[in-house]
């Protein structure tokens, strides 16, 4: 039996390094980690991390391709252990409309860059 898909957007799959804070509900930052960014929408991220993230709210931060620190808020909907023993966390983001798809398009912009800045890199040393 197929699993019903209730996203609101399509998926893009991504390979982004994406820092986190996690902050308990009055903003108070708990602790600060690293995780890869699987897959990405206009409202939300797919997050794998070595450790579960303890929070329920995290602000999630990444470097754009002109060096500006992009932040925005995010709820951690879930987390589940994969085979590997990492973490794959489901986040919605909390910004407005339009800090969401900001966000969102920002990242999938430094992925494409990275990606082709790296085809570039293996066709050069062949």
């Amino acid at each position: 039996m197929k699993k019903l898909d209730r996203r609101k957007f399509p998926r893009i799959k991504i390979c982004n390094p994406i820092s986190y804070d996690s902050v308990n509900q009055n903003g108070i930052q708990l602790d600060q980690n690293m995780g890869i960014a699987k897959d990405i929408s206009l409202n939300g991220i797919l997050l794998e991390t070595a450790q579960k993230i303890q929070s329920k709210y995290i602000y999630l931060i990444f470097v754009d391709m002109e060096n500006n620190l992009i932040r925005i808020a995010a709820r951690v909907i879930f987390s589940v252990k994969n085979k590997k023993g990492n973490f794959k966390s489901g986040i919605n983001f909390q910004g407005s409309q339009e800090e969401n798809s900001r966000f969102a398009k920002k990242v999938i912009q430094a992925y494409q860059h990275q990606k082709s800045e790296s085809a570039h890199i293996n066709s050069a040393s062949i």
